[in-house]
């Protein structure tokens, strides 16, 4: 189910963020066992809530989960993540964020910052960011979009930093954001500007030819 290597490089150079990311494929499987590369084992299952889920839902569970019980064994933490409902719930004193692709998993977790989002998402032809746009961002926040970049990737990254926008200020929401609760203000080289509940919001973004990743950190 793991097609690794595990890497555990933060791409985006952040001392306060501890970073694992591995491949999987689906598999009909309801636990996980890692034997740790000489760091100790890692054992991973699926909660009994999620038994009767497809073996896409419990795959990407479980590779989530281990890139989260590494990463915070990097940072010297618990490795235990509880959960309520679909959301992780992370040690006293952490901020972590679990996000998977169809083929990627990816944690990050933080005990000097009060939030973390990360998301990653396959790129989205432009014909079907087209037809899902409108509930994605408005008009006004399309023309942010560079000329040379193709609607379909401007679409997926907007997508994908709002998704880490909202996982990195989910402890201190009263209520659940819809994708037009927060709004693209500015874009340049890297970076995504989202202004959301009177204040600007820094998504930063990594882009290859197959997918994105967006990261926002919150310290307060």
């Amino acid at each position: 189910m793991i097609t690794g290597p595990l890497n555990t490089v933060n791409p985006f150079a952040d001392p306060h963020l501890y970073w694992c990311e591995t491949g999987f494929t689906v598999a009909d499987v309801t636990a996980l066992h890692h034997d740790g590369a000489g760091s100790g084992a890692v054992e991973v299952a699926v909660p009994e809530s999620l038994r009767a889920s497809v073996p896409k839902r419990r795959s990407e569970f479980l590779a989530g989960r281990l890139c989260a019980a590494l990463a915070l064994r990097q940072a010297g933490m618990t490795e235990a993540v509880g959960q309520s409902g679909r959301a992780p719930v992370w040690p006293d004193g952490v901020a972590g964020s679990i996000t998977h692709s169809r083929d990627r998993a990816i944690a990050a977790v933080s005990a000097h910052y009060a939030g973390v989002g990360v998301d990653c998402e396959a790129l989205v032809p432009d014909e079907r960011a087209f037809a899902l746009c409108a509930a994605i961002f408005t008009e006004n926040e399309a023309q942010v979009r560079p000329p040379a970049l193709p609607f379909g990737v401007f679409f997926t990254l907007v997508f994908s930093a709002k998704e880490a926008l909202y996982k990195a200020r989910a402890p201190r929401l009263s209520y659940v954001p819809g994708f037009l609760d927060a709004a693209v203000t500015r874009m340049s080289r890297g970076g995504i500007d989202l202004a959301m509940d009177g204040a600007t919001h820094r998504a930063r973004f990594i882009l290859s030819q197959r997918d994105c990743v967006t990261l926002v950190v919150q310290a307060d």
